[in-house]
């Protein structure tokens, strides 16, 4: 049973996107604070004399996972698992299949959760107070009102302001709009996303998109755009005209989209995730999965148990604990069509 489950649960492991999302931090503490080191040093200018010297500190933002269990178990009597008809055998080798792919996929699970529910407050709230998909999250969390920037893009457009780039409002990608817009679209996400800064408000974060989470009736649409060498755009002559789009998709940097199956459905199936990625990797993701107690499956029987001995029973226990939370905002983008 032990290599039943080790096997499904490798199998398993090698058809999930989670990684791509979210970092995993082990700990051995019942409750973990997660801390992160904000970059807000900065340059100034001290005068022809150099005596203006701005002294600041380098700040951090923190936030407590309190880790919850999970688990299952299996119980059969004795008679069963040892009758030569191999019913009660049949019965725990399926379990075991089922049990090392669900200790594969409860990471994957929690994640789409998160990536669905994290635009409310009450479900996920950043180290910076916000819910985790907000249209303004401070650059630096002790500046409240400092620059700003969103990850989730919705409503009508904006202009730039002195705290905040211009915002896109809602992406439509579908096949509801024509290709040519949707890739200018596509490339609306990638400048916002290039546009965002640092705590310090001066350098830019450097950030690129690195993957797409798309729900299935998405996917062909972006693997259309993200690997299309020409498309059909509007003539401004009269007649179609087409232009060779090669270089610019590879400029944006987007992979092949992942199909996310539990989006399925999710917000008229127009909602996509953008992942991104830094120039100096953060060691923590846009998503914290934390491990506090990997899972296992303890057995015990009537060799091990008194009370199971009386029952003439065996019983399998499954448990882990883990938890979720919130990383860096600027790492995820909740795309909406609307």
């Amino acid at each position: 049973m032990q290599v039943i489950t080790e096997n499904e649960y490798g199998r398993l492991l090698q058809n999930l996107w989670w990684r791509e999302v979210a970092a995993v931090r082990r700990t051995e503490a019942a409750k973990d604070i997660v801390a992160w080191l904000l970059q807000t040093a900065q340059i100034r200018d001290e005068g022809t004399k150099g005596g203006n010297i701005h002294f600041e500190d380098l700040v951090t933002a923190q936030t407590t996972i309190e880790h919850r269990f999970s688990g299952a178990g299996l119980k059969l009597l004795r008679q069963q698992f040892e009758d030569t008809d191999g019913a009660g055998l049949n019965l725990a080798a399926e379990w075991s299949t089922q049990i090392g792919a669900q200790m594969a996929y409860w990471p994957q699970l929690k994640i789409a959760d998160f990536l669905k529910n994290g635009h409310l407050a009450s479900y996920a709230t950043g180290y910076d107070g916000k819910a985790f998909f907000a249209t303004n999250h401070p650059s630096n969390p002790y500046r409240p009102n400092g620059p700003t920037f969103a990850n989730v893009f919705t409503g009508a457009a904006a202009p730039a302001t002195a705290t905040a780039p211009a915002y896109p409002g809602a992406i439509d990608v579908s096949e509801a709009v024509p290709v040519d817009t949707a890739l200018a679209n596509l490339n609306r996400v990638y400048s916002y996303i290039a546009s965002i800064k640092m705590p310090n408000g001066d350098m830019p974060r450097y950030l690129r998109p690195r993957a797409i989470l798309a729900p299935p009736a998405l996917m062909f649409r972006l693997v259309q755009l993200t690997n299309t060498k020409v498309i059909a755009q509007a003539a401004t002559g009269g007649g179609a005209a087409a232009a060779d789009v090669e270089a610019s998709i590879r400029m944006l940097g987007y992979a092949s989209p992942i199909q996310v199956d539990e989006l399925a459905g999710y917000e008229n199936d127009k909602t996509f995730f953008v992942v991104a990625e830094q120039a100096a990797t953060s060691q923590l993701g846009a998503v914290v999965f934390v491990e506090r107690e990997p899972y296992r499956i303890n057995y015990y029987g009537p060799q091990t148990d008194a009370e199971l001995s009386r029952k003439d029973e065996l019983e399998w226990h499954c448990k882990g604990r883990n938890g979720v939370t919130a990383g860096h905002p600027y790492l995820l983008f909740k795309v909406r069509a609307a």
